[in-house]
């Protein structure tokens, strides 16, 4: 499995190890949801512009429709299937496939994201990508923050979300608050436009 959060590379090192696959006359196919419409049809790409085929599929079992011929199997944007997944990844791997899946770990809030932690213990390799954080420029960005208000688990976009480090990242009380506050003093300026308020220093006397 390839993990991360957004813009870690999680759908470039898919595709490479499916061309890897290729490059060894392997048979190979790479499934994607059809939740995620970011990328064009019958495609999966990304954000470097690397570009493969794909198969897109509405269901998780819609996967064993197609693969009966390919030995390597591509899953990108793993975490947008339903839990039927699970189900189906087994079926496939009693079938001998070798299956390269790529998607979040956490979601918006920070928490297990859909049937990830569940295909996290079946796999026997975990690769977790990191990202820079849009907000400090660590190279350790492991968080996916959402910048607009929404209680939706899925939303799909690159617009609404930055990479972000733990230190940085806001979970959705605390960036919902800071948004609340910025709003408020936006208010209150556009209200009392001539009005500035300040401090002056205390003044000390010398004995």
């Amino acid at each position: 499995m390839i993990i991360g959060c957004m813009s870690a590379g999680k759908s470039s090192e898919l595709i490479r190890r499916i061309e890897r696959a290729r490059l060894a006359y392997l048979p190979t196919v790479i499934f994607r949801p059809d939740t995620d419409t970011r990328s064009k049809p019958d495609h999966v790409e990304s954000r470097n512009g690397l570009v493969s085929q794909a198969i897109v599929v509405k269901s998780p079992k819609d996967m064993l429709k197609f693969s009966s011929q390919a030995v390597v199997i591509g899953i990108d944007e793993v975490q947008f299937f339903d839990n039927e997944v699970v189900d189906v990844v087994l079926t496939l791997l009693r079938q001998r496939k070798k299956i390269i899946s790529s998607g979040l770990d956490l979601d918006y809030r920070g928490k297990p994201f859909g049937p990830v932690p569940h295909l996290l213990a079946l796999a026997d390799r975990v690769d977790k990508l990191l990202a820079v954080c849009i907000r400090c420029g660590s190279d350790f960005a492991c968080r996916t923050q959402r910048t607009v208000q929404s209680s939706e688990t899925i939303l799909v976009g690159d617009s609404e979300y930055e990479a972000r480090c733990i230190d940085c990242f806001e979970p959705p009380s605390e960036f919902q608050l800071r948004l609340n506050l910025e709003a408020q003093e936006e208010r209150s300026n556009a209200t009392n436009p001539d009005l500035v308020v300040s401090f002056a220093p205390p003044v000390t006397t010398a004995n």
